[in-house]
Parts: structure tokens; C-alpha cells; sequence
């Protein structure tokens, strides 16, 4: 199965990528930055192992996969990337834009048949969210997956 990704997310820069780093309380590093770099660049969802073969490509040095892997994680923690466990099992990273009025709270579909994954940019559930807030539960979150088969498998 050859994983595909449809990047469309177009948000406009609210602060440098070297400001997102140093104001999550992170050091700026040029790996770090490389990283979040590549991420605001491609705008998708992407594994440990996809950044590290487009780092490698970009900069036609092996790029270290624990460091880069430590990175996203630390990106993660600090809420500079969203971080997504598919049915897979395999972590996806995607850069956070913090554009005004931009939550970039969204889900995704990935198709059972070719592996491709596109966004579901809206997100009725939010509203639920609300409701449990108004219950009295704080620091909420939630996670929904889709899988489905996509029209170019459909059709074939």
C-alpha cells in the first residue's frame, strides 16, 4: 500500500517558525528548525520516516531518524504539531498554524485501498464539546477516525 497525502491547507503565518520554537519554551536549533521548516511547508499529515527521507532529500545528508523523531515529539508536547494515530498504528505529524482565528482542529479520511489521506476540514463535534464543558469537564479533547474507499479506487 503506497501512502499518499493530499496537502490543501492554506493558512498565512502568524509569527516566524523561529519564533513558534522559542516561544514554546523550546531551543532553537538548526534541526529543529529544519523540521518545522519542512512540516509548514508540506502542510499534511507525515511519519517519522517521511520526514526523514525529505530531509535527507533537502539537504543530501542522512538526517538522524532519534532526533528527529525526539523532535516531533518534543514539537507535540509543545503544541507547535498535532500528532495522529491512524488505524495503522503509525504517528503523523502535521504542522499547527496559528493564524488568527485559526484552530486548524480538524480530522481526516484515509482510504482503505490506497492508503491516501485527505482532511475533513469542519468539525460538528465541537459543539458536543461545548456541552461536556458546560457539564463541568475541563481540558477536553477528541479523536475520530474515517476510513473509506476514495473515488480514484472506486473507480478503478
Amino acid at each position: 500500500m503506497v501512502l499518499q497525502m493530499i496537502c490543501n491547507h492554506k493558512h498565512e503565518k502568524s509569527e516566524s517558525l523561529e519564533d513558534r520554537i522559542r516561544g514554546s519554551g523550546l531551543k532553537l536549533t538548526p534541526s529543529r528548525l529544519r523540521v518545522l521548516e519542512l512540516l509548514e511547508a508540506k502542510r499534511c499529515l507525515m511519519t517519522v520516516d517521511e520526514v526523514v527521507s525529505a530531509l535527507t532529500r533537502r539537504t543530501k545528508k542522512k538526517a538522524d531518524w532519534t532526533t528527529i523523531y525526539r523532535t516531533l515529539l518534543s514539537f507535540s508536547d509543545a503544541g507547535i504539531v498535532t500528532s495522529t494515530l491512524l488505524d495503522d498504528g503509525v504517528a503523523r505529524y502535521e504542522y499547527k498554524c496559528l493564524a488568527p482565528g485559526d484552530t486548524h482542529h480538524h480530522h481526516h479520511i484515509q482510504c482503505k485501498s490506497c492508503g491516501k489521506i485527505s482532511p475533513i476540514e469542519a468539525c460538528e463535534i465541537q459543539t458536543i464539546e461545548a456541552l461536556i464543558a458546560r457539564m463541568g469537564y475541563s481540558d477536553l479533547s477528541h479523536k475520530l477516525e474515517f476510513t473509506g474507499v476514495c473515488p480514484d479506487c472506486r473507480d478503478r
